[in-house]
């Protein structure tokens, strides 16, 4: 994938809502960061005008996600985060 073609965030919420939208992780950038040391993913989609589109309408609060999948979501993402500062390779 192109870098000017990709999205990154770390913000969980809207990550979770692109995965519960059928959105597909490229994969998950680790940094460690803050006083405590802990590990913060950076996730990576494909940018595209639909994923701007999502990304506008969760930014006004204009976008419903069913909350088992949502929080199913949250919690997988942080699984990920975990799972890839446990075992970098």
């Amino acid at each position: 994938m192109d870098e000017k073609n990709v999205f990154s965030t770390r913000d969980l919420t809207l990550a979770a809502t692109l995965v519960a939208n059928k959105f597909l992780m490229e994969g998950i950038d680790l940094q460690i960061e803050g006083q405590q040391k802990r590990p913060v993913g950076y996730f990576r989609f494909e940018n595209t005008d639909e994923l701007n589109e999502i990304r506008k309408r969760y930014s006004q609060g204009l976008l419903l996600v069913e909350p088992k999948l949502f929080m199913t979501q949250i919690h997988g993402l942080k699984a990920e985060v975990e799972n890839a500062y446990r075992s970098p390779n």
